[in-house]
């Protein structure tokens, strides 16, 4: 009897793990959170550029959490694929954007840093604060002598809240709990130049 014991105990770890690795599954349904409501792709002699709307929407927790003065920082993920006939899509470009919101309780403000420029600015409502941050002007892609013209070419954009930079013991959370699952799709669009 002794010998099939640990082989159940064993077993009940397998189902737990199974059972949770499903619910981690499944909390990762579609994103409604954030939305690209407009989206483009601009050429001129310098390179290419992205200008996009996003719609951003932050949950219950991740709002009580702002608000408790942890700062919440998003990323935006800017690829750029040449299509191809034959072989997988070429990846030629990747940029990566962040951006962090905070709350000031004191003097009751939010704001909003860019921290590629280090430009701040500041909103007395989160509404307007996360507006203003999903107004995406100008990001630079690449330089324009790497696109090729006749070529047909993929550009995909993820917004994602940034979970490695929360507090260490809101992270478990964050990575489980489906109020935590801030993350758009990725948002695929052609172009050619």
């Amino acid at each position: 009897m002794d010998f099939i014991m640990p082989s159940l105990k064993s077993v009940k770890w397998v189902v737990l793990l199974g059972v949770l690795l499903c619910l981690s599954c499944s909390a990762r349904g579609e994103q409604k959170n954030i939305r690209f409501m407009e989206k483009s792709v601009r050429a001129n002699e310098q390179g290419l550029f992205l200008d996009a709307v996003v719609a951003l929407r932050l949950s219950a927790e991740a709002e009580k959490a702002l608000k408790s003065g942890v700062p919440l920082v998003w990323v935006m993920t800017v690829r750029v694929w040449r299509q191809r006939d034959i072989l997988w899509n070429k990846k030629i470009a990747e940029v990566i954007c962040r951006y962090q919101i905070s709350y000031h309780a004191l003097m009751d403000v939010y704001r909003v840093t860019n921290e590629q420029s280090g430009t701040e600015k500041k909103f007395t409502s989160l509404q307007v604060a996360l507006n203003e941050m999903g107004i995406l002007n100008n990001i630079f892609i690449m330089a324009d002598r790497s696109v090729v013209n006749k070529k047909q070419y993929i550009v995909g954009v993820l917004f994602a809240l940034d979970k490695e930079r929360l507090p260490l013991p809101l992270r478990p959370v964050a990575y489980y709990d489906a109020e935590w699952m801030l993350t758009s799709q990725w948002n695929l669009w052609s172009f050619q130049k």
